[in-house]
């Protein structure tokens, strides 16, 4: 294991240094080609910029969905070590990221730093003691479920305002205040105003965490009057939601722009580290079809367990990941590992650390981080559940059951005069069968000949689009992972499900989304409606 101690040298860090300010964005279903800087039709160059002044993560991956990869994110633990594995976390449902989870921000709060969650949450919000503010952060500005009307402020499928912000005050009591004064103004702006205050406003005598959790490229793909034309011009893409999810893409770039602008304008600056990842990849069809995304040349899409919806846009920027500017690194990294990976970076700068509470299946890739070195990942756990398992080993991934609503095969609005090759030479006997017509084609997508298979195996360094199930012809290597999985039955807790529970619904809490559950005994809540009559 690489040593604090020859980080610290190779970085040109020096133990007494002060913790680094890390500023966390995380995108919602930003797709593999939906970044210019991977070849898409759209236009990205804020983001295309960041990624080659810092360290790009070409194999970043994450849960199939929003809830699950912010679960991981926050526990540094497989989803299925939670409950989550089932569902995603629905307003009114009962879901929740279960209280005895010591989090990111618990740990970091632990270490002296100021925490700030800017945008979504979407980890439960049944009681107060699920919302951020009991859960290791000391401000939260944004909405607590999945995702709001971008002017609205209201949960696009369920109705209920939930846009609002928490703080202590001086003596350290809580209080909420539900934003409606807000209502018709864009969102991303909103949002990156605020987060852009925190920055002009920290105490500079505490390292700084700022989760900045954006909505964009979540549906509705809404921006403001204009913005679609604007990042529309000289694409020409045709297709109603591409061209939507361009104005969507944008606000995110304005976003991020300003952000960062900020930030470097800032003394804080120089002790700075940004990471940029997604939460997992876009919505190009099926049930999922309002987004328009584009995962090319990954396979499928959000929700499933392909390439197209684990393997997201990430990249790290900022002062302390100068000398990697314009590197790429294809090891792999899980979503887990990064508080694993900033407790080692911080232990490393000031030699304190905290100690972890639960086991934790994230691993410390610091020296991936700071000086682009390999991966000490050997395996990905990305699902084990009653209808489907997935598991990565090596170059290997397994899917056993149902991988998920839609193949991702049967439409594609990428880069039609990019053709899928094949790499294995074992391979060849099914090149010829397709190339005879036998397997079935769509587009440019080659159509798995087995595609329904109970079992799946595919080798997705050499095969990203997973076009070639390897099961029948690797059976051993189909065992051996197999048994792998069923050893991680033993950390598996009983799946959560969302139900339709009449307590916790809007219309009992004035049409505002609100926690439902009475477990606050001795503490005090103060709630304060602050709408547009009070300006």
């Amino acid at each position: 294991m690489f040593s604090l101690l020859c980080l610290a040298c190779l970085v040109g860090i020096t133990v007494g240094d002060k913790a680094p300010n890390v500023v966390f964005i995380i995108a919602d279903d930003l797709g593999w080609n939906d970044v210019s800087y991977h070849g898409s039709d759209l236009k990205s160059p804020v983001l295309d910029k960041l990624a080659s002044e810092g360290l790009r993560l070409e194999r970043h991956y994450t849960q199939p969905e929003c809830s699950t990869t912010r679960a991981s994110l926050l526990t540094s633990r497989y989803i299925v070590r939670t409950g989550l594995q089932a569902d995603v976390i629905l307003n009114g449902g009962g879901m929740a990221l279960p209280l005895n989870e010591t989090l990111m921000s618990d740990y970091l709060k632990q270490l002296g730093y100021s925490n700030y969650l800017i945008g979504k949450w979407h980890q439960g919000g049944n009681s107060w003691k699920e919302t951020p503010l009991f859960r290791g952060f000391d401000y939260f500005y944004g909405y607590l479920g999945g995702q709001i009307h971008y002017f609205g402020h209201y949960h696009t499928k369920f109705g209920g305002h939930d846009f609002r912000r928490n703080y202590r005050d001086e003596n350290g009591d809580f209080k909420e205040e539900i934003l409606k004064k807000e209502s018709g103004q864009y969102l991303t702006k909103l949002l990156t105003d605020e987060a852009i205050r925190v920055v002009e406003e920290h105490d500079q005598s505490k390292p700084m965490f700022l989760y900045f959790s954006v909505p964009n490229v979540h549906s509705p793909n809404q921006s403001p009057k204009g913005q679609v034309d604007k990042y529309l011009e000289g694409l020409g893409i045709t297709e109603y939601d591409r061209r939507q999810l361009a104005g969507n893409l944008g606000g995110l770039e304005e976003s991020v722009h300003n952000l960062t602008k900020a930030l470097k304008k800032s003394a804080m600056w120089e002790n700075t580290m940004v990471v940029f990842i997604s939460d997992n990849g876009g919505c190009p069809e099926g049930l999922m079809s309002y987004g328009g995304h584009s995962n090319y040349p990954l396979r499928s899409g959000k929700t499933t367990l392909f390439e197209g919806a684990l393997r997201t846009p990430a990249f790290v920027y900022g002062p302390l990941v100068d000398h990697l500017k314009g590197q790429e690194s294809d090891g792999t990294f899980h979503v887990s590992d990064w508080f694993p990976t900033l407790r080692s970076i911080i232990q490393a700068k000031t030699n304190k650390t905290v100690q972890i509470v639960n086991e934790i299946d994230g691993v410390d890739q610091s020296d991936m981080i700071l000086n682009n070195g390999a991966s000490v990942r050997k395996e990905i756990l990305h699902q084990l559940n009653l209808g489907n398992q997935a598991y990565r080993m090596g170059d290997y991934k397994i899917i056993i059951g149902n991988p998920g609503e839609y193949d991702g095969y049967k439409k594609h609005l990428e880069r039609p005069e990019i053709k899928i090759k094949y790499d294995e030479p074992e391979d060849f006997l099914g090149q010829i069968k397709c190339t005879l017509g036998l397997c079935g084609t769509f587009g440019d997508y080659i159509i798995d000949p087995t595609d329904g298979a109970k079992v799946r195996l595919y080798n997705v360094i050499t095969d990203p689009s997973e076009t070639y199930n390897l099961a029948a012809k690797k059976p051993e290597l189909v065992r051996e992972m197999r048994a792998k999985l069923a050893k991680f039955q033993e950390i598996v807790m009983p799946a959560q499900f969302n139900g339709k529970i009449s307590a916790a619904h809007h219309k009992h809490s004035g049409g505002i989304w609100m926690p439902w559950k009475d477990d606050m005994e001795g503490v005090e809540i103060t709630q304060k409606i602050i709408t547009k009559t009070e300006l």
